[in-house]
């Protein structure tokens, strides 16, 4: 007998078919998702900052899950954009001297030190790339061929290089480096650290020269200001000297003038010898006005020991009337500055108080050899 199936069997047996006779679908499993991510770090500290390019891998491992930072790795290194460090001076300091240079002597292990870098103007032509090191971290090469000059102060014994041949840089991620530098012949490394300072230079300047004048005793009298064409970031040019690099010629000299001057007695001194002495009523004296003529009007220019930065100061001492008994010893260094200042402080007639302000410019000046 033939069975008939009826419209709703009908449609419940191709129903059953479609769902794979009544059984549920496996669920598909989870695979966990990655993505990577770059950002731009910006590194501000030590003597080379820099741009570094941060790639980020993230994991989620479950549906809708939180994405978590699975590793992270550098894939550029470069100097900053508005990196210069022509003509800058930095101060590193250690408790232990030998940690600043790789080619000091070992008898200054342990000795509390500071090392100044006063890099050339020429320090231009630098160029910088992301170099992976053999643990697979990443460092920024940098390539600078040019030249420093270095001064060591080890608790107050002080000693300068001049020219001192700065090859390369090794500069991590944090900002710390180690420049390859070359000393006297000698290779070695000075290490910087991320929090290297930039110092001034003026504060250089003064920690370099061995005849900084750092107190004066009329330093309660009014002040006002002196300057010079031939004096360029704290550093005499070598025509004012004599020596075989100059010409011996006086410093183009301006100031100010005072309310109640009649007379400017200038000076330039270094330490205690004297290498100008002029009395003039103006408030300038042109490059070259002033040679070796008699008292009141004679110069010689620097002439200190090779490689010994001395400082060259003018003082302009802004008179009331003609000073009295005044001491002079041109081109000697038997002067006291002290003594200079109380001879123009009387005038001819006795009165004191005849200095009625005083300027002062600090130039160095080094002889290299």
């Amino acid at each position: 007998m033939k069975k008939i199936l009826t419209p709703a069997a009908l449609i419940l047996t191709a129903a059953i078919a479609l769902c794979g006779c009544g059984s549920s679908p496996a669920p598909t499993a989870f695979e966990s998702q990655l993505k990577t991510e770059t950002k731009t770090v910006n590194v501000a500290e030590g003597m080379f900052p820099s741009v570094i390019d941060m790639e980020t891998t993230y994991l989620q491992d479950e549906p809708n899950g939180e994405w978590k930072a699975a590793s992270e790795v550098i894939s550029g290194m470069r100097l900053a954009d508005d990196f210069d460090i022509s003509d800058s001076v930095w101060k590193i300091t250690s408790d232990d001297a030998t940690t600043l240079f790789s080619g000091l002597d070992s008898s200054l292990k342990g000795v509390k030190a500071a090392l100044y870098l006063h890099f050339s103007t020429d320090a231009k032509d630098i160029t910088a790339e992301r170099v992976v090191n053999g643990d697979g971290t990443s460092k920024m090469a940098v390539k600078l061929n040019t030249t420093a000059d270095a001064l060591f102060d080890c608790n107050g014994t002080k000693f300068n290089v001049f020219d001192v041949k700065i090859i390369s840089a090794d500069v991590d991620p944090d900002g710390s480096a180690k420049i390859t530098a070359n000393v006297d012949g000698g290779e070695g490394i000075i290490n910087v650290p991320a929090n290297v300072s930039k110092c001034e230079m003026k504060d250089y300047l003064i920690r370099q020269s061995s005849t900084y004048i750092t107190v004066v005793s009329f330093e309660d009298l009014p002040t006002f200001s002196v300057t010079s064409s031939d004096l360029i970031n704290g550093v005499w040019d070598n025509k004012i000297s004599n020596t075989g690099v100059g010409e011996n010629i006086s410093p183009e000299l301006t100031w100010d003038a005072v309310d109640g001057a009649t007379q400017y007695v200038v000076i330039m001194i270094d330490g205690g010898w004297l290498h100008m002495d002029v009395f003039t009523s103006e408030t300038s004296l042109a490059s070259g006005t002033i040679g070796r003529g008699e008292r009141g009007a004679q110069y010689v220019g620097p002439y200190p020991p090779k490689n010994d930065p001395h400082t060259y100061t003018v003082f302009v001492f802004a008179l009331k009337n003609e000073p009295g008994n005044v001491r002079f010893g041109f081109d000697s260094g038997s002067n006291n500055l002290d003594t200079i200042y109380k001879g123009l402080d009387a005038d001819v007639d006795g009165n004191s108080g005849n200095v009625l302000a005083y300027a002062r410019l600090d130039g160095n000046f080094t002889l290299r050899g």
